[in-house]
């Protein structure tokens, strides 16, 4: 990529010089990130381990899943232009937003490098960067992708002033000098919101709106970003910069990654700029592997990706994930292949914007990749078969390098008098780790006061990049919060105002459920907080981003609980729901119809085989108490209850996943209990008995595995009639196994006598096989290979 960075207008700096911000880098204390093993594109061709199904009530998904497709960029070269309202602090503002473009230009080239797709380095970002301070050198605007406009300026100046100041309307122009569109006053966040397809889907003074200009002129994107920082380093909500990298980001046509408004789907990866999260503390984003995966698949389709000289069909990538949630396409990634464009792949080690209010030195936002792991394969010993043959099993995988915690202890000691009030003024962090829990002691000056239910002041533990929060009640329990998967957690954190600690002790297996294992890199900050979002960190324990790393034993392999999988035919059913901590909600738990901004509603996931008729029935003990129930079928719309008691919904005909919210709307002062009830009636015949009624069956006369309900030999979910490869499964939309990248090879004696592909799920690779070895002394070498050679190898012995 080459920037073209053209600075059109400088506007002048009404603000209190201040120490510039510099460039600043992680402790390298953080867990080691692998390499990135490769790029799984086209329908079906998931990765090793994943699945279609994103329900979190599925033990077996375990992977991310991206959004894609949004809005319409058709060129990759990406006209860019800033708007920065007239402050005291435009300067900076504009240097923010220009940043969060830098970012993604910087981090796609250097992800796209060691993603092994130089073609997406092609992809050039033209940033003109414009305050409106009154003087206009670029008006009318022609042919931009992308417009980042920034609506809230600081103190509030300069909106809803006089449009005639700015000469005139917001004017764009298609390549051809026609006008595609004008908006009055662009600064003014009303103005936006009044615009009939604004897309307000954060519902935090943020949004993208696109306008089809048509002709050679194509789309343009408008990401308006409404939380300009009060003051530096302090944010609102999400900083600047990560709330303009993004919007930026829906611009490139990527979506949420699990917890936008759109839904939830499965594990987050919450430190993924795309991630509406405050993950990892205290530190901006950077771009992730999977955003340019999501990237690419638009990209595709305007560049030479095949090096055939030409663009066309060849070139054009498609989502593994094609049928997404019925709307969008979905990119599905490994965990084991989530990395980020820092030095170490760690979203803990991204660069860091200059946000001084002077500006400080460039920011290198494409930094060298160090290795921090290495290839290990382990072979365990030979053994011989009852027929004489030799059989080898293993793993192979990426461990880190260097020195490792080989403790299960640690703890370190703050400076006092560091922090700006005494009750967020750490001492220290004790960490031990047990065979089940991790546990954490934070040291504080002195506990913070509350008064009614929470404070200002939240203590919160790190652990591998995951946050949790604690705020303490008038009592000496504690509300724990769980910013990675958004819920609160009961008993996870204590206070002790005698002793002036703060304690958690967080199951090794919850922690685990999400792909944090051991070693444990682990913090503490202590923040001031308004509800779940942090306004500003106070302190940290160890200083700065160190952590004390502590390990354990590995957890015994547990099977998780099985989901229920629906009945098949045509018998109707009834299903009861019950939540983890019971059916019940407290009067603080009222939420007046606002859902999780105010309090969390239980949430229960279902699902039918056939099209079928749903009646949901809640009730519940307390007169004085309203309830209400939501459902979401698939990727359609909600559907709202009309409320009564007993409250009744009716979904004529569904089919699949279906999402369940009981909203405590009202709470008596007694509190409440409910029930929640499906009957659940399949709709239709099933001539050919399969278990699919007629209404769902791609194939009603002939019997078939599921999900089409046609025949298929290798039951790898494609039909025979589609299937190319019928006695090989493999989940594509071919029915062919993908390319193989890695193998494990076997010689004896130096002779090759056996090569097998090796597909590692999750980042680890497993092989059981069997070769023929004569009788006596033999060496047997096992290698593990990628496209480019023998990455490791173990030689054994056997008689």
């Amino acid at each position: 990529m080459r920037p073209l960075l053209r600075r059109l207008l400088l506007p002048v700096v009404l603000a209190v010089a201040l120490v510039a911000g510099a460039v600043s880098y992680a402790s390298p204390s953080q867990p080691a990130t692998g390499p990135y093993s490769q790029s799984y594109f086209g329908d079906g061709n998931l990765p090793p381990g994943c699945i279609r199904d994103m329900s979190l009530d599925n033990p077996d998904n375990r992977c991310f899943h991206m959004r894609t497709g949004l809005n319409a960029l058709d060129s990759p070269q990406v006209d860019v232009l800033v708007l920065v309202p007239a402050s005291p602090t435009a300067e900076r503002d504009m240097r923010l937003m220009r940043q969060s473009v830098e970012m993604w230009e910087g981090g796609i080239e250097q992800l796209a490098k060691r993603m092994k797709q130089p073609w997406l380095t092609k992809v050039d970002f033209h940033i003109t960067v414009d305050a409106l301070s009154g003087e206009f050198t670029t008006y009318p605007l022609v042919d931009p992708e992308i417009v980042v406009v920034g609506t809230n300026p600081v103190g509030g100046i300069g909106i809803g002033i006089d449009p005639a100041q700015f000469v005139g309307d917001l004017g764009i122009y298609d390549a051809q000098g026609v006008p595609c569109t004008s908006i009055e006053n662009p600064f003014d966040f009303a103005a936006w919101e009044a615009i009939p397809g604004f897309d307000t889907h954060h519902e935090e003074r943020s949004g993208t709106y696109v306008e089809d200009c048509g002709g050679a002129g194509g789309n343009v994107c408008f990401a308006i970003n409404g939380a300009i920082d009060p003051l530096p380093s302090t944010t609102e909500v999400f900083s600047l910069f990560d709330l303009v990298s993004h919007e930026f980001g829906h611009c490139l046509t990527v979506g949420h990654v699990g917890d936008g408004a759109e839904g939830s789907w499965g594990p987050v990866p919450t430190n993924d700029i795309m991630s509406y999260n405050e993950d990892p503390p205290g530190l901006s984003k950077c771009v992730s592997s999977l955003d340019v995966e999501g990237f690419a698949l638009r990209m595709s389709g305007y560049l030479d990706r095949n090096g055939d000289g030409r663009v066309t069909r060849k070139d054009q990538l498609e989502a593994n994930d094609q049928p997404g949630d019925g709307r969008n396409p979905f990119q599905v990634q490994s965990p084991s292949d989530h990395i980020y464009a820092s030095a170490t792949g760690s979203p803990a080690d991204c660069p860091q914007p200059d946000v001084g209010v002077l500006p400080g030195a460039r920011v290198s936002w494409s930094p060298t990749p160090v290795t921090t792991t290495r290839p290990r394969l382990t072979v365990k010993k030979p053994s011989r078969t009852a027929d004489g043959r030799v059989r080898l099993t293993g793993t192979a995988a990426y461990v880190a390098q260097g020195k490792q915690p080989r403790r299960a202890n640690g703890m370190v000691v703050d400076r006092a008098g560091d922090a700006d009030s005494p009750f967020n003024d750490l001492r220290g962090l004790d960490v031990r780790v047990t065979n089940t829990q991790l546990l954490a002691t934070v040291k504080v000056a002195r506990l913070a006061p509350t008064s009614g239910t929470t404070g200002l002041s939240s203590y919160s533990l790190i652990v591998n990049g995951r946050r949790f929060d604690s705020t303490g009640p008038a009592s000496d329990g504690a509300n724990t919060y769980d910013n990675g998967a958004e819920t609160f957690l009961d008993g996870v954190s204590t206070w002790d105002r005698a002793k002036g600690t703060v304690r958690f002790a967080i199951s090794r297996r919850y922690l685990e459920s999400f792909g944090n294992v051991a070693p444990y890199y682990v913090g503490s900050t202590s923040s001031v907080q308004n509800a779940k979002r942090v306004v500003y960190v106070d302190d940290t324990a160890p200083a700065g981003q160190g952590r004390i790393g502590v390990t354990g034993r590995a957890l015994r392999e547990v099977k998780g609980a099985q989901q229920a999988t629906p009945p098949t035919g045509t018998k109707p059913y009834s299903l009861s729901f019950r939540a983890a901590d019971g059916n019940s909600f407290a009067v603080s738990q009222t939420n007046g119809g606002l859902g999780s901004l105010v309090s969390d509603p239980h949430v229960f996931s279902m699902s039918v085989t056939s099209p079928s008729k749903v009646e949901l029935v809640l009730d519940w003990s307390d007169p004085l108490s309203d309830l209400d129930v939501t459902a979401q079928a698939g990727a359609s719309d909600p559907v709202y209850s009309a409320g009564g008691k007993p409250d009744t919904l009716v979904l004529p005909k569904v089919q699949g996943p279906i999402e369940l919210e009981v909203n405590p709307t009202l709470v008596g002062p007694t509190g409440t209990t409910y029930t929640l009830r499906a009957k659940v009636t399949p709709l239709g015949k099933d001539r050919d008995r399969d278990g699919l009624t007629d209404p769902g069956d791609a194939c009603p006369t002939l019997p078939g595995p599921l999900p089409s309900g046609c025949p298929d030999a290798d039951r790898d979910g494609v039909p025979n009639g589609k299937d190319q490869c019928k006695r090989l499964p493999a989940s594509t939309a071919t029915g062919c196994p993908a390319p193989a990248t890695e193998w494990i090879r076997v010689l004896v004696d130096g002779q090759q006598v056996r090569k097998v592909r090796m597909d590692r799920a999750f980042g680890t690779g497993r092989f059981d096989l069997t070769v023929a070895v004569p009788r006596g002394m033999h060496r047997i070498r096992t290698e593990w290979l990628d496209r480019a050679g023998v990455l490791t190898s173990v030689v054994r012995e056997v008689r």
